[in-house]
Order: C-alpha cells, then structure tokens, then sequence
C-alpha cells in the first residue's frame, strides 16, 4: 500500500502541465500547492524502497530524509495539542491525521513559494525605490 503513495507524486507534476494550458499566471502556485499537498505521503512511502538492494537504499534514504523534514512537523504539532499519545504506536487513522496536517503545513508554504517564483519568472516583483514619497512632476498652484 505504501508504494502505491508514490503514486501521488504524480499529481504535482501533472498540475504543472495542466497549468501550462489552463493558468499559466498561476503555474507555479498551483505547483507548489499540489507539491506541498503530497510531499508528505509520498517521503514515507519511499521510505520503504530501502528493502531493494542498491538502487532501493538510494531512494529510501531520500525518503528518510524528506520525511525528516515534512513529517515530523504534523506529528509534533498533533501531540501537542493531545490528539496522539506520548510513546504509543501511531494506527492507521492516526498516521492519515498527521498526513493531512502536514498536507495543510507545507502545501500553504511551498505555495507561497510557488507564488514568489512565479512573479520572478514573470517580473512583476520590482526593487523598491530608494524615495520615501511620490515623486512630483511639477508644481501647480
């Protein structure tokens, strides 16, 4: 079951075609919302590639190092507000709590930075004028 959540690596990917066609002002945010949304799943289900020789270890130390980073962050924030135990085994329904959690987390933040890349790629993001103030053309009065 798990190595079907690699699977959902994907809709990111797909979303970006799309968005090419449908959105393409948006095509980065889009991106990083959908990349955002299963980094999660997808980082503990290549996870358990580690049990294929060489090729399968690569990938799941990939996998254990993005889920270092992307799935600990739900799973601390649901013990902390008392819906996990302490040192209980995680079940099922516990584990797709924290996925959606970190679905929230991190699709918000790779989002925003979807949204920075697009506006870069499309230069709308101007340097600030060293002016405090509107510049006058000329003074009528």
């Amino acid at each position: 079951m798990t190595q079907l959540l690699a699977l959902l690596a994907v809709i990111p990917l797909a979303c970006l075609q799309l968005s090419k066609k449908l959105h393409p002002k948006d095509r980065w945010l889009l991106f990083g919302v959908a990349f955002g949304t299963v980094i999660s799943p997808v980082s503990y289900s290549l996870m358990e590639f580690t049990s294929m020789p060489v090729v399968g270890k690569l990938v799941g130390l990939i996998g254990l190092m993005t889920n270092l980073i992307h799935g600990s962050l739900g799973y601390f924030f649901l013990q902390s507000i008392g819906l996990l135990a302490e040192s209980a085994p995680l079940l099922a329904s516990q584990l797709l709590m924290i996925h959606m959690v970190n679905a929230l987390i991190w699709s918000s933040y790779y989002g925003m930075i979807g949204y920075k890349i697009g506006q870069k790629i499309a230069g709308e993001v101007k340097e600030p004028s060293p002016d405090m103030g509107p510049v006058r053309q000329g003074a009528r009065g």
